[in-house]
């Protein structure tokens, strides 16, 4: 049986022996900035890639003025829909409603006046399904003095990039729009058409034209305008690929490809990157197998063979496969040569970094993040900088310069609370509890604790993340918060372990509502408070604290061993763990305080519970303590 997709990637064993690490001389002309200025653009096509990256890095007065520039280009239709694209992303992200209705009419005219009248209707209906034309007056009302006025404003704002005049094009559009409107969505005669004659959108083209008019897909580089729920893209995705056999035809270009790249990035976004690997490798694999075919190199307007599939095997294969996704950055990066795209290049660096420190590349993952500090200051908006301030503040912490690691751990974390960024905040927390605990500052690191308990526990309440972001969150906030237990343990900060103890029982109880984690799991969690807070009141109880007496050292004992004895099923032999472990705990106490009768009933229990699991050291402990304890 052959593997394909991500199960056809070979281990990261296996691709550490393959494969070597990248060399500084590559990383180095990898990560050098384009050169600027860039070449002109020499026909539309390169000019809708210009646009494109324009848009991308923010920079949209550039890139209507460019699309501007060649709206009179002769160009196939397949180039100057991509450019049109380009441009509509644009107005998309600057909400400029005009900009979108004159955008969106030269796309109808296109394939229109190309000759794919059934996707012109297909992409009418959707269009006007989206507001595209909102307050635009039906097509049958319009006057001729109307039409006018929009030639008028058309020509003179230059940026719709259509290549057609604007009357032309409202009257392809009116045409489309008619068909769109109609019940049977068909498009009324034309010129040299037999009158009664008409064209349907079927149902299926209609599937695939609605998901390959989406827009924008939620992104880590947090970009602004209409977003698609990920979760219902990928649904659409699926029927949309479905469907493409049975209109291929009737749709301009090569949409397979074009729609399994948006599967991959919407399954990325839904944490699924299995299945998004699975997706960019095929689309690598069809466009490879299509050049074959064809013998010459594919004209490409969304550039899939560059920056997008590969940026997004560069993020996904991080965690499994490093050294495949350093490759894959490489590759993203390689592509860019003649991109200024400050937000797409930064973008790949960060992954790079991530992938070579995952590799354990120490050498290279230090050079990359030198110029990775550099790069960021490039980015014009400051949430941009925050993945790759905290990447570099990780690889410096990797490499043991904590001192180096806090400036740019500082400016993230100053611009996460500044955007109110809880997922960056918590990172840096996570970051910064790392830097000291490695630094052996643990009342600095207790503090870090708290703070990232503090903002899962935000995300974990935010009713709109999905379910699995949400059992993510709930599962680092009780870490977080078992973490911080453990550590005010140490410190002697009895009111911080019951703090931390009361916000785990919150969170694990079974009464809480619908659970996000398994019953198993909870129930752990909840036993881990108990036992820590019985163990902090009988430290509290042996330096004599105020406020805490031999009663509420044993209530605590008491409920820790109650909740031990509501055990899920076939966790028995975790619960005789918890149960042997407050016994050795309490006979020790015990011991301590000179109640040695009491510490020779506990230190058997644990004894036989230590010999029941198998803990021959536990168990030695446990005969060491009766030994000292002496005959009854």
């Amino acid at each position: 049986m052959i593997d394909s997709g991500a199960s056809s990637l070979p281990d990261s064993g296996q691709r550490r022996d393959q494969a070597g690490l990248p060399n500084l001389e590559e990383l180095r002309v990898a990560l050098r900035p384009p050169g600027v200025p860039l070449p002109t653009p020499r026909d539309v096509l390169e000019a809708a890639h210009r646009v494109s990256d324009l848009v991308h890095a923010e920079r949209y007065r550039e890139a209507r003025a460019l699309a501007a520039a060649f709206r009179g280009t002769p160009a196939p239709a397949a180039d100057r829909l991509a450019l049109l694209r380009a441009v509509r992303h644009g107005a998309v992200l600057t909400d400029d409603a005009e900009q979108l209705e004159r955008t969106a009419t030269d796309i109808v005219s296109v394939l229109h006046r190309g000759g794919h009248r059934e996707q012109a209707a297909a992409t009418a209906t959707v269009l006007l399904e989206r507001g595209a034309w909102r307050g635009r007056p039906a097509p049958s009302t319009r006057d001729a003095s109307s039409d006018s006025d929009s030639d008028s404003d058309s020509d003179s704002d230059g940026a719709s990039a259509g290549g057609v005049s604007s009357g032309s094009a409202a009257a392809d559009l009116d045409s489309a729009t008619s068909a769109a409107s109609g019940g049977d969505r068909a498009l009324g005669p034309r010129r040299g058409r037999r009158r009664g004659e008409q064209i349907s959108a079927s149902p299926d083209l209609l599937v695939v034209v609605r998901a390959l008019e989406q827009t924008t897909l939620p992104g880590a580089d947090g970009a602004r305008g209409g977003t698609v729920d990920p979760r219902r893209a990928v649904a659409r995705l699926r029927s949309a690929l479905s469907a493409v056999p049975s209109v291929r035809q009737q749709v301009l270009g090569d949409p397979e490809t074009a729609l399994r790249l948006h599967l991959a990035q919407a399954l990325e976004a839904t944490g699924d990157p299995e299945g998004s690997t699975t997706q960019a490798l095929d689309v690598l694999d069809t466009i490879v197998q299509q050049e074959a075919d064809t013998q010459q190199l594919r004209r490409d307007p969304l550039r899939t063979t560059t920056a997008a599939a590969h940026a997004v095997l560069a993020r996904t294969l991080t965690l499994t496969h490093p050294l495949e996704a350093a490759h894959h950055a490489l590759e993203a990066l390689g592509a860019l040569a003649e991109v200024d795209d400050p937000p797409l290049r930064v973008g790949l660096i960060t992954q790079l970094l991530q992938a070579l420190m995952a590799a354990g590349a120490t050498e290279q993952a230090s050079f990359t993040s030198g110029r990775l500090a550099s790069l960021q200051r490039t980015l014009r908006r400051e949430t941009l900088r925050i993945a790759p301030l905290l990447a570099v503040a990780a690889q410096r912490m990797h490499a043991e310069r904590y001192d180096a690691a806090w400036a740019p751990l500082e400016r993230a974390r100053r611009i996460a609370r500044e955007h109110r960024d809880h997922r960056s905040a918590l990172e840096a927390s996570r970051l910064a509890a790392s830097i000291h605990e490695r630094t052996a500052d643990h009342p600095a690191a207790l503090t870090e604790l708290r703070r990232l308990a503090h903002e899962a526990r935000w995300l974990a309440d935010d009713l709109a993340a999905p379910a699995p972001e949400r059992a993510e969150m709930v599962a680092t906030q009780l870490s977080a918060h078992a973490l911080a237990l453990r550590r005010a343990l140490d410190l002697g900060r009895t009111a911080i372990v019951r703090e931390a103890a009361a916000a785990i029982e919150r969170r694990a109880r079974p009464e809480g509502g619908r659970p996000l984690l398994p019953a198993e799991q909870l129930w752990d969690h909840r036993v881990d408070a108990r036992v820590g807070l019985f163990i902090a009141i009988g430290e509290a109880l042996r330096r004599e604290e105020e406020g805490v007496d031999a009663a509420a050292y044993e209530q605590h004992r008491r409920e820790a061993m109650q909740l031990i004895g509501q055990v899920p099923a076939g966790h028995d032999e975790r619960a005789l763990s918890w149960a042997a472990y407050v016994d050795d705990r309490h006979a020790q106490m015990l011991a301590d305080r000179g109640e040695n009768r009491s510490a020779r009933r506990a230190a058997r229990r644990a004894r036989d519970g230590w010999a029941r699991l198998g803990r021959d050291e536990d168990v030695e402990r446990a005969e060491a303590l009766l030994s000292r304890l002496g005959a009854d």
